[in-house]
């Protein structure tokens, strides 16, 4: 693979170098000379860029320097071997978990003309509310295999999770006591629309400080199109009720919008969302790889989504940064929190993410699948609460992973980043997985605009980690 990556991004000149894992930014005629040494050669690129450039002889200097210093040398390959792949399968798959998913709930009060809940409700069984007994099965089955001596983490996903509250409550009750007897902290997260929230529960999300993400998709007439009940009705009052009753007793609220085809401008979305009283704010799209549907996100939609991040969001939260507050949408903290890192690890880890394992979910009938996203479709599942996963399923998912992105992964400059998509971006309704199509080229042009915008941070005296204002 080639040492370094060249990009502009706007107004400015970088190099990626592979090896470091550092992005360096460089003068515009230094980045000329390395473009043509990527092109011609070293010994072409000199003579063809003194003759265009007479007289920057020590940019060519600065250059033969970085050669012997072995910055030109073709990078190592950063996806572990199959030896060490098997390794860390078998670790996975035989260490203990700390961490519970359960989909209490597989339908939804909402009928979002986007989410699987509603694109999939004539593919995937409707499997109702967990009982309690599955539930504490779930939760038995975690004590089991956590490790006494750390904490424990419990989330809550659904369809909507608020449809089966006795569940939560009875759960959450009952891993406070078990984290009480074994001096641990028992951590609890959930999404939900909100639009089911009343005093009790938001009082239990504040006492046992829940990791909390609330569904809204942006002003009443936006929210009411993309997420209508089931009688056809609107959800934004019932769910701008929810939301602040939550804030009523929780200062930090996140809020995850979800935006549809065609796309909408989601600067003013976030301006939206900051008004309105949330700390936090997350953008996705619509994306149902396994069930394709008319609101998925087009190349068109991410062009123009990319377009309004270049041209109004950064400079947005520059003027954030500037005037000493951190910005509520800030899409690039994984950039900069590999950028911090001391040391890179020689390969890319090859399990990317909790799927199988920390994040394996239950779901209401007590079927085990890879994460929450992969609930109720059958040709995904694991095995279930009462016998337990099947660790050669497990294992099975992440080889066949693994063997549809090893080709894809081996030649790109921003493997070590990225480490892969998310494995339902690739996932298809049968069990399998597929090449990836744009998800790899919206990230390549995600990282790039982050290295942009934290350079120009730096360079107007910003510091763009979050909590470091001035």
């Amino acid at each position: 693979m080639k040492p370094c990556h060249l990009f502009r991004h706007k107004d400015s000149c970088f190099a990626y170098h592979l090896d470091t894992g550092r992005f360096i930014r460089v003068e515009k005629d230094a980045y000329e000379l390395l473009e043509l040494r990527d092109r011609l050669g070293p010994d072409e690129a000199t003579a063809a860029f003194l003759r265009s450039h007479p007289g920057k002889e020590k940019i060519v200097s600065e250059t033969d320097e970085l050669e012997r210093a072995g910055f030109f040398e073709p990078a190592a390959p950063v996806i572990a071997d199959e030896a060490e792949f098997e390794r860390e399968l078998d670790s996975r798959c035989s260490g203990s978990c700390n961490n519970l998913v359960l989909s209490v709930a597989s339908g939804c009060n909402l009928a979002c003309r986007y989410c699987y809940c509603g694109v999939c409700r004539d593919k995937l069984p409707d499997l109702g509310l967990m009982s309690e007994e599955t539930a504490m099965l779930a939760v038995d089955g975690l004590f089991k295999s956590a490790d006494p001596s750390a904490d424990i983490r419990v989330t809550f996903f659904g369809g909507e999770p608020l449809l089966n509250k006795r569940v939560i409550f009875r759960t959450v009750k009952r891993c406070n006591e078990w984290a009480e007897k074994h001096g641990v902290r028992a951590k609890y997260s959930i999404t939900t629309n909100a639009t089911l929230m009343d005093e009790d529960t938001a009082r239990l999300i504040a006492d046992n400080n829940f990791g909390l993400m609330v569904s809204l998709d942006g002003p009443k007439e936006l929210h009411d199109a993309q997420c209508p009940t089931r009688g056809g009705e609107g959800s934004y009052d019932l769910a701008v009720a929810g939301i602040r009753l939550l804030m009523k007793y929780r200062k930090n609220v996140t809020v995850r919008c979800t935006m549809a085809h065609p796309a909408p401008d989601a600067m003013r979305l976030i301006e939206f969302f900051r008004d309105f009283g949330f700390t936090r704010v997350v953008l996705g799209t619509v994306d149902n790889p396994a069930f394709p549907s008319e609101c998925d996100f087009t190349e068109s939609d991410e062009a123009e989504f990319s377009l309004c991040i270049d041209e109004k969001i950064i400079p947005w939260m520059l003027s954030e940064r500037a005037e000493g507050r951190d910005p509520v949408y800030d899409p690039f903290t994984d950039i900069d929190d590999f950028q911090s890192e001391k040391e890179h690890p020689e390969h890319v880890r090859a399990l990317r993410c909790g799927a199988c394992h920390g994040a394996m979910a239950v779901g209401p009938d007590g079927t085990l699948y890879p994460c929450h996203r992969f609930a109720g479709m059958k040709d995904w599942a694991l095995g279930d609460i009462a016998t337990g996963a099947d660790m050669e399923k497990c294992k099975r998912f992440w080889r066949n992973y693994r063997a549809a992105m090893r080709s894809v992964c081996d030649e790109c400059w921003a493997c070590r980043i990225c480490t892969g998509p998310c494995p339902w971006e690739i996932a298809r309704a049968d069990g399998t997985f597929v090449r990836p199509q744009r998800t790899c080229a919206g990230t390549r042009t995600w990282i790039e605009q982050g290295v942009h915008y934290l350079d120009s941070a730096e360079r107007l005296g910003l510091n763009a980690k979050k909590g470091n204002t001035k």
